[in-house]
């Protein structure tokens, strides 16, 4: 994530012949009970309605259309998130994916799937990827509108690769993102992030993707997001070049 926006051979007989004989001392130790042992009686209790299934929550929904994205380049190893929309498409960070030579993304399910870069742009830190095979994955909606200073957000990624976590956090405003080297103003995003998160989707409270984390504020608790608007520019083809080659 930039301004930081997953031999045992030779012992092994022993081991096995140490577990076995502490099984034997064990069970050498211990006495059959003298009377047959009866079941408890059942636990009276009450009826209550339980809760749904978490399975339908936006927290859920958000993890399934995250995807982990593996990178191997020429001469590094890029970790990162991303998310799917329609038609098999995948975004994530033009830095997650330099100079690739194999991607793949991992599904929330453990799928292990392969992608190809179709672009990068060249004035944003976004890349599109496709995948290779059709897969029944989850797809994610994207916000036309712009979204507002102090709305309530999720943020979704894979830090240090591990597995998929979600932070909760709200929208603190914009910022200038020439300087960042994007082309538009960016979203402050006060949300816990860590490396890896690159390229994960803000989600507003109705499920729909408002922003593309690439970057945090170091010691500053606040990611950095390139707004929904920006992605929805550079998903026309025209906008996009192949990555540079080895």
């Amino acid at each position: 994530m930039r301004g930081d926006p997953h031999s045992s051979r030779a012992r092994r007989p022993r081991g096995l012949w140490l577990a076995g004989a502490l099984a034997a001392l064990l069970t050498a130790c211990v006495e059959p009970p003298t009377e047959p042992l009866t079941a408890p009686l059942p636990a009276e209790v009450e009826e209550r309605e339980l809760p749904e299934v978490a399975a339908t929550s936006l927290e859920r929904r958000a993890q399934e259309v995250t995807v982990r994205v593996r990178s191997l380049g020429c001469s590094q190893f890029g970790l990162g998130s991303g998310f799917v929309l329609p038609g098999g498409v995948v975004v994530t960070n033009r830095h997650v994916i330099e100079q690739p030579r194999e991607v793949t993304i991992n599904t929330w399910d453990g799928r292990s799937l392969p992608v190809s870069v179709t672009g990068v742009a060249t004035d944003s830190d976004l890349a599109l990827l496709q995948l290779e095979e059709e897969a029944d994955l989850p797809v994610a909606e994207l916000r036309t509108d712009p979204v507002d200073t102090g709305e309530s957000v999720l943020v979704v990624g894979y830090p240090g690769g591990g597995p998929a976590e979600v932070a909760e956090g709200r929208v603190l405003g914009s910022v200038d993102g020439t300087v960042l080297g994007e082309p538009a103003e960016v979203l402050r995003v006060e949300a816990e992030v860590a490396q890896g998160s690159s390229g994960g989707p803000v989600f507003d409270r109705s499920g729909r993707v408002v922003g593309v984390v690439f970057a945090i504020e170091v010691d500053a608790g606040v990611a950095l997001a390139v707004p929904v608007e920006t992605l929805l520019e550079r998903l026309d083809a025209d906008a996009l070049v192949t990555p540079d080659p080895c």
